[in-house]
């Protein structure tokens, strides 16, 4: 049992006692048989007891039980700054000549791996970029060119119904022409 617990039990019995001593007959006889002076000096000693808490209103604001990081002026020193000062990886190198790719020495070998793939990873996703971009242009170029046919055909069937129409006309025409003639 922790001691949050215990003390969460003694609260309420400590406030219950607290309650229950302000009314014992005894303090009453203390009090109406004492002079003002007598009674002055004997209510602290019951009211200031350390095992007694006062009854407060603010009594849970004043726990510090599970007390709140609150914001400070300088951040919290985190686990990065106990490695060791200098630079992250130590290039053997002679003043005044390069430094060649080929012959790295023991610090610049870190992360090749993952620099590798990290440049994999890279160029993969710059050609599934370029592949969706070539998809989308053919796509595109598609859709205009079913576009134009559709207006091409929409025009030549215009066309083919002011024809039909001219010739219909003019079938008509001869229609009546020849009821009128008969």
């Amino acid at each position: 049992m922790g001691f949050g617990a215990l003390r969460s039990i003694i609260r309420p019995v400590s406030r219950i006692l607290s309650h229950a001593s302000h009314f014992t007959p005894a303090t009453k006889n203390l009090s109406t048989i004492s002079s003002p002076e007598l009674r002055h000096l004997s209510a602290p000693i019951r009211r200031n007891l350390p095992w007694v808490p006062l009854c407060s209103a603010f009594h849970s604001l004043e726990d510090t039980r599970f007390p709140k990081r609150r914001p400070t002026d300088k951040p919290r020193r985190k686990r990065a700054s106990l490695k060791p000062p200098g630079p992250y990886a130590w290039v053997k190198c002679v003043s005044g000549e390069p430094i060649l790719p080929n012959q790295p020495n023991e610090g610049s070998v870190k992360r090749r791996n993952k620099k590798k793939k990290i440049k994999q990873h890279r160029s993969f996703i710059m050609s599934e970029k370029r592949k969706r971009k070539a998809q989308l242009q053919e796509a595109k170029r598609k859709k205009i060119m079913k576009r134009v046919d559709r207006k091409m055909a929409a025009v030549a069937r215009e066309r083919a119904w002011a024809e039909r129409l001219v010739e219909l006309k003019r079938i008509e025409e001869e229609k009546k022409e020849k009821s009128a003639i008969a």
